[in-house]
């Protein structure tokens, strides 16, 4: 029996450009991922009796479609058989918010179960495994900042980005799923693609990476849900920019500095039905291999 832990950090997408429908029935994306401060933490114990799932204070997750479970099912079908696997999941990431947390936590089972059968994480078949449980599960793999094209399999190393770039979150009350927005954007466009994504510049300080900042998902979310009026509550509070992260509805706010990003959040806390966090993005919370 062994056991291994692991951080499993949230991401935003600082830019989303969506394109045509895959014959999959997945769609071509264009993104700039960087992972986040804010994150959850696993335990993985390989050898239990039977694969199981705790996370405290969340029951509703517990169940065999968590994304962790999946993971370890994907893992066996493609680098073979391994005893049970206990997880326990410490949740900090909200689910449903477009912040990937449900991949990252596969991804970090995915990497506990790597190393305890001393494989590389750089292992295509793991690269497999992990596509084949989500789209962002690739990314979170490593998690340092990429470019992401295809369904999410194809990761290219992201400009150099300030780090840490300081970020301000503001989470509502409402979730929205991948497929809702999926499905929204299909409705609005009818078919019609817009143009080709503008060329990426240097990202050097945080004003230049709010240039950037696009979400082909947050037009046709912002007709269903209240998604613009706190992008202008983010602008109004010193952000240099605001976008929807993901399919959404989490909205982040890139500032200039810690300060600025301390100043911003103390703006908008209070409102309620809605979570503020001032977080960091950047290199160093790059997901580490288990020891």
């Amino acid at each position: 029996m062994a056991i291994h832990r692991s951080r499993a950090p949230a991401k935003v997408n600082l830019f989303l450009y969506v394109r045509e429908r895959r014959p999959d029935g997945y769609h071509e994306i264009e993104s700039l991922m960087v992972p986040l401060s804010l994150a959850d933490e696993l335990e993985v114990e390989v050898g239990a009796p039977e694969d199981a799932i705790e996370v405290p204070g969340r029951p509703d997750l517990e169940g065999a479609d968590n994304l962790c479970l999946r993971a370890v099912d994907a893992f066996r079908r493609h680098l073979g058989p391994v005893p049970g696997v206990r997880i326990r999941l410490d949740k900090r990431i909200p689910t449903a918010a477009g912040l990937g947390g449900g991949s990252s936590d596969a991804a970090a089972v995915l990497r506990c179960l790597a190393v305890d059968r001393g494989l590389s994480i750089d292992d295509p078949r793991l690269a497999a495994a992990a596509l084949e449980v989500g789209s962002d599960v690739p990314f979170f793999l490593r998690a340092a900042p990429a470019l992401v094209r295809g369904r999410g399999e194809h990761l290219a190393p992201a400009p150099e980005l300030p780090d840490p770039l300081h970020l301000v979150l503001v989470h509502p009350s409402f979730g929205v799923s991948a497929r809702e927005a999926y499905e929204a954007l299909a409705a609005e466009r009818g078919g019609r693609l817009p143009p080709s994504p503008p060329p990426l510049g240097p990202l050097s300080d945080a004003r230049a990476v709010a240039a950037i900042l696009a979400n082909d998902l947050e037009g046709p979310i912002s007709v269903r849900y209240p998604i613009r009026p706190i992008v202008e509550d983010l602008l109004a509070a010193g952000a240099l920019g605001a976008r929807m992260s993901g399919s959404g509805p989490t909205v982040v706010g890139v500032f200039a500095d810690r300060q600025a990003a301390e100043r911003g959040a103390r703006a908008l806390a209070g409102i309620p039905g809605r979570t503020t966090w001032v977080v960091t993005a950047g290199r160093s919370h790059a997901n580490l291999v288990p020891p």
